[in-house]
């Protein structure tokens, strides 16, 4: 066995939870970006970056209420600073002092147990950012309020999704 490949020659065609996962997750892939693409009409990306965090959570409930908490709160963040530098007439002295009041407050989420999943909530803040970059939005609502919404759902969604495939992929494994 060469060193660095772990065994991996040995296992071809074994069944576990990472195949399990693997196909779970690539199958489910396909409606969910049809669905989100065609039929929701809402931004795809956030709803894999949440699920992503429900992963890096640590999966299960807790990961599930941890991971889509932290994001929500960095979606928050990021529209409390898209409308304050709004309101102060833009800038990037403007820009900067909010984006680095909100990081400090993001890096505190560990003494908050429901928040306690600190990348989550840089995930939120950097998704809210894009989404609002791309100008997405959801129902008809427009500017921030429609990004916001826009990023919020599709997060909650990818969340729900990853406990879905993590409990299909265990049962199946």
């Amino acid at each position: 066995m060469d060193e660095y490949d772990g065994g991996l020659a040995d296992r071809i065609g074994d069944w576990d939870e990472t195949r399990s996962l693997a196909v779970v997750f690539g199958l489910a892939s396909v409606p969910w970006t049809y669905v989100f693409v065609a039929g929701l009409e809402i931004p795809l990306w956030p709803s894999f970056i949440a699920s992503a965090t429900f992963y890096a959570a640590g999966g299960g409930v807790d990961g599930l209420v941890r991971g889509y908490a932290s994001n929500l709160a960095g979606i928050l963040y990021a529209v409390a600073t898209l409308a304050i530098v709004a309101a102060v007439g833009g800038g990037p002295l403007a820009l900067s002092l909010a984006v680095g009041a909100f990081m400090f407050l993001a890096s505190l989420h560990e003494y908050v147990s429901v928040l306690s999943f600190t990348p989550g909530g840089f995930f939120g803040y950097a998704t809210m950012f894009s989404v609002s970059a791309a100008g997405a939005s959801v129902g008809g609502v427009g500017g921030l309020p429609g990004e916001a919404l826009a990023a919020v759902l599709s997060m909650l969604l990818g969340a729900f999704i990853g406990l879905g495939t993590e409990r299909l992929s265990g049962a199946l494994a």
